[in-house]
């Protein structure tokens, strides 16, 4: 072991300090950008496994000053990860956007290096804070509580003001097919807690090491909880992947226009020559896909031109054209546009059946529709704007009403559940959506917002675990970005070289025999997500207890002498 003198020097990452240097900003700042390389544009996937270890080396401090160090942390990965976020096309508004989304995002990892560093064992604090002081049972208990509390603090990130349930640190594993299997049990932050426990558990090793100053096999015990983990997980991840899928018993074809429509055009609705050249675009694409004989053709979410602002006659002139196609082939549509009910609009996806003509029906809406659920915080609404109605105004694309509930869409042989925009980002969504009689789930979403950024990529990558927790194909309809079908191991398939290029995707989607019977995750939900944070509730009122009962016993010493 080292000489006591030589130990003292060391900086926080092996003792508890308030030592207030520049060494430990750099360290915050180190830790963040780690954590920010697991995801895209540059998807390292074992950083992932150092990002808990890293942030909690950079922390390593009193509960005050290890929040201020996480929050430093949070900065640095998310006003990294999140910049896609500076491609919205309103000037100053994506700045104001950037730094409120990622600085909101940022107090979830200083909660969490706060809560670990202020339930760290209070018999080795008061021994000098040493991980070596601490007994194997104790910290191997503390490493799993602060995995356990890095799922709750991901849980409440994806809850908390309608959430934002994204990269998830479990969701950077999903190349790692055998652990991301368990998703279909846990939901991906079941694997959130095997990377941040393993991670967690290698710092202890290290710490112990670092500390004894030479290797020794009684190092491995601290591994010893992460690695079952580890074993069992991938064990289930096995017996997962050698289950066969169920019989394939048809195939179906499906059309996804892919526009690639400028964000600016989008919004400007009143100017008739680039609303006329993106109604051009749509059907041009659209002729060509229904040429092509698919079962169903896709819009990605609001990409209707305003037609009433077009000219009427070559309107009529194109939709007959189409439509005598879609007629012939029997062709279903869903297409997303926006619908009114008094007065409110709705993100919508709507349903039309081969034989209807859409601009002969239009006033009437008769089809199945899907209103979006999940709204976009401060781009398709503004919290407490009911109670503040002035705030309204800081929406920029207006307030949207919500829809009530999933949807299914009977297309005659196969039948689909909606989710809209960013819902294929919430578990819980796709979970109620994927009832044992729907074959397919299908996002229809703008990403064209964020013009050719690593948000694409993040997106889908977070969307494609939807896939393996319900088992069930994701298809997807962006107007930019990854466009595409995931299937039940979260593998993508169809999305093609040129991503953020306009065209048509072809995509086949195997349908199989149902009904399809709901997965663990499905059947109990997000146990493990709020079981983890009732576990922090109940070591936050234990340690609290234990802080109480201390003080307690040092005033009694102090008020008898004779004690």
């Amino acid at each position: 072991m080292r000489e006591q003198g030589a130990l003292a020097l060391e900086p926080p990452l092996i003792r508890l300090s308030a030592v207030d240097n520049k060494r430990d900003w750099i360290k915050a700042i180190f830790a963040g950008l780690v954590w920010f390389c697991a995801f895209a544009p540059l998807q390292c996937e074992p950083a992932a496994w150092l990002a808990p270890a890293l942030v909690l080396w950079a922390s390593a401090a009193k509960p005050k000053r290890a929040f201020c160090l996480g929050y430093i942390v949070g900065v640095a990965h998310f006003f990294s990860s999140l910049s896609w976020v500076l491609y919205i096309p309103v000037a100053g508004s994506n700045i104001v956007g950037w730094v409120a989304l990622a600085g909101y995002c940022s107090i979830y990892p200083a909660l969490w290096s706060a809560f670990c560093w202020w339930i760290f064992p209070g018999d080795v604090r008061q021994a000098g804070g040493s991980i070596l002081c601490m007994e194997f049972k104790k910290r191997l208990g503390w490493g799993a509580a602060c995995a356990v509390a890095w799922v709750a603090q991901e849980c409440l990130r994806g809850w908390v003001i309608t959430g934002f349930p994204w990269n998830y640190l479990g969701g950077s594993q999903l190349d790692f097919t055998s652990l991301a299997m368990l998703a279909q049990y846990t939901g991906v932050l079941g694997v959130s807690l095997v990377v941040a426990w393993g991670s967690i558990g290698a710092l202890l090793m290290f710490y112990c090491w670092r500390e004894q100053d030479r290797l020794a096999p009684a190092l491995l015990k601290n591994l010893v909880g992460p690695v079952t983990l580890f074993v069992v997980v991938l064990v289930l991840g096995h017996i997962a992947l050698s289950k066969p899928l169920a019989k394939e018993r048809d195939t179906f074809s499906i059309a996804l226009i892919q526009p690639s429509i400028e964000q600016t055009v989008l919004w400007s609705v009143t100017d008739v020559e680039s609303q006329t050249e993106r109604f051009e675009q749509m059907m041009d694409l659209s002729d060509s896909a229904v040429a092509q004989k698919p079962k169903l053709l896709v819009w990605p979410e609001a990409s209707l031109p305003p037609l009433g602002r077009l000219n009427a006659t070559n309107v009529v002139k194109r939709f007959k054209k189409l439509e005598e196609a879609i007629e012939k082939h029997n062709v279903w549509r869903v297409w997303g546009t926006d619908t009114w009910t008094n007065n409110v609009p709705f993100n919508s996806a709507l349903l039309i059946p081969p034989e209807d003509k859409f601009l002969r029906e239009l006033q009437r809406m008769p089809w199945p529709t899907y209103a979006k659920r999940h709204l976009v915080m401060f781009g398709e609404y503004v919290p407490f704007s009911e109670q503040l109605p002035f705030l309204k105004k800081l929406a920029p694309v207006g307030n949207f009403g919500r829809g009530s509930g999933p949807v299914t869409f009977d297309l005659g042989m196969a039948k689909t559940s909606l989710l809209i925009c960013f819902e294929d980002v919430v578990p819980k969504l796709a979970r109620r959506a994927a009832t044992p009689e729907v074959d397919f789930l299908l996002n229809m979403t703008n990403d064209g917002w964020f013009g050719d950024s690593h948000q694409q990529w993040q997106h889908a990558r977070s969307a494609a675990w939807r896939a393996i927790e319900t088992q069930r194909p994701l298809i997807r309809c962006c107007n930019n970005g990854i466009t595409g079908w995931v299937d039940e191991y979260g593998q993508f398939h169809g999305v093609g070289e040129l991503v953020h290029s306009e065209g048509v995707r072809m995509v086949e989607v195997p349908l199989r025999e149902g009904p399809h019977s709901p997965t663990f995750y499905q059947r109990t939900g997000d146990w493990v997500s709020w079981g983890s944070v009732f576990v922090c509730g109940v070591l936050a009122l234990l340690r609290v207890r234990h802080s109480d009962g201390a003080e307690k016993n040092d005033s009694e010493l102090g008020d008898d002498p004779a004690k």
